[in-house]
């Protein structure tokens, strides 16, 4: 008997102190949103990759397949964003989930894929965001969900401190996990990371608009066939700028170069440009890659918007690189949007791209595209 009172005296305390806590504990917000979001797609020649429009996969010697008009809907890039946040002891501590149905699954089958996922607490956030190397707001909106060929979308894991340095100035400094995107031969193993990108910028903002600095260096290393590690060092740097031409209207420029760079580069990112290994050596040569864009935002009125926009990415030419390798690109828009809503959206389209080889091979691609979005 005295057992089972002690048992029970030792649970009501327990339930008493857990209850105590809960009520004492800071109060946690919660916010949930996103878009969903449908695109219709027409492509009049060049691209068999439906979702979006990637200059890197124009193809110079288009079949029959590619060379014909096609119709395409997708809903994939319909989007969910989970926010918490709470005033801890320490201050307010807060955290992002950010994720689409863009994976490399397509149709029935197409998978939740994680965009951002990070914990900010005042000037220090940990976690997968969009990369310090270039200001992502200088990327106008567009119908196509990829963008201008040069544009900086690299989203990576990192450790990225901000500050400000006064009501015009700040400045951020960020160890980014970017990825390796290296071309090796069969006789040497896979990359790999022994520290991280380091990436660094420095904004100033006014009425005007804003610019941004960045530049980024990492170490670039891979086993050689006698287990040996070897490496490089590649560096960049990039420009953006928004200017204010009205009160609503303005331009974006960006501006991007570098050595072992080119993964920071939209439509390059991902085919193993930022550097090779000699065909018939084991020294690894970091591509030098370029590019930028250049826009115009309008506003008709409160509800009807406009962007043209001209971008360009070019590859250094070497006798490295096969004769269908990519060398350079062109890419061009102009679209119209109407905002009947806060939460709706409609837009269309149209959008030209060209690509060169390395042997100066060419083809060229066309596409109308079409919206609609509501955003909660």
């Amino acid at each position: 008997m005295k057992k089972h009172l002690l048992l029970s005296a030792l649970l009501i305390t327990a339930v008493t102190l857990m209850a105590q806590e809960k009520k004492t504990s800071p109060k946690v917000d919660f916010s949930f949103g996103g878009f969903i979001n449908l695109n219709a797609i027409v492509d009049f020649n060049g691209l068999s990759h439906y979702d979006d429009f990637t200059t890197s996969e124009i193809p110079v010697n288009p079949g029959p397949y590619e060379n014909i008009t096609r119709f395409h809907m997708t809903a994939r890039q319909s989007r969910l964003n989970f926010d918490v946040g709470y005033n801890s002891s320490i201050g307010l501590i807060t955290g992002k989930i950010s994720g689409d149905f863009y994976s490399g699954s397509t149709g029935d089958y197409a998978l939740f894929r994680l965009r951002e996922a990070y914990i900010q607490y005042r000037n220090l956030l940990l976690g997968q965001t969009n990369t310090t190397f270039g200001n992502p707001d200088v990327t106008p909106n567009t119908v196509d969900f990829e963008g201008p060929n040069s544009a900086p979308t690299l989203r990576n894991p990192m450790i990225s401190y901000t500050n400000t340095i006064n009501s015009k100035w700040s400045y951020g400094i960020a160890l980014e996990m970017r990825g390796t995107d290296l071309t090796l031969n069969d006789s040497v193993d896979r990359p790999f990371n022994t520290t991280p990108t380091i990436v660094g910028d420095i904004n100033k903002s006014g009425d005007w608009g804003v610019v941004t600095l960045s530049a980024m260096t990492a170490m670039n290393q891979y086993f050689d066939n006698d287990d040996d590690t070897r490496g490089k060092v590649s560096a960049g740097g990039a420009l953006s700028l928004i200017i204010n031409t009205t009160k609503r209207d303005h331009i974006n420029l960006f501006v991007v170069a570098g050595s072992g760079v080119a993964n920071f580069i939209s439509d390059l990112s991902g085919n193993g440009y930022n550097g090779i290994l000699e065909k018939n050596a084991e020294q690894l040569e970091l591509l030098n890659s370029y590019g930028g864009f250049i826009a115009y935002t309008h506003f008709w009125n409160d509800t009807w918007s406009s962007n043209l926009i001209y971008s360009y990415v070019g590859l250094e030419k070497t006798i490295m690189l096969p004769d269908q390798a990519f060398k350079q690109s062109n890419y061009a828009l102009g679209n119209l949007f109407y905002q009947p809503s806060d939460h709706l959206t409609f837009g269309i389209e149209y959008i030209w791209g060209d690509l060169f080889t390395q042997n100066n091979s060419t083809g060229d691609a066309n596409r109308l595209q079409f919206l609609a979005q509501i955003n909660f």
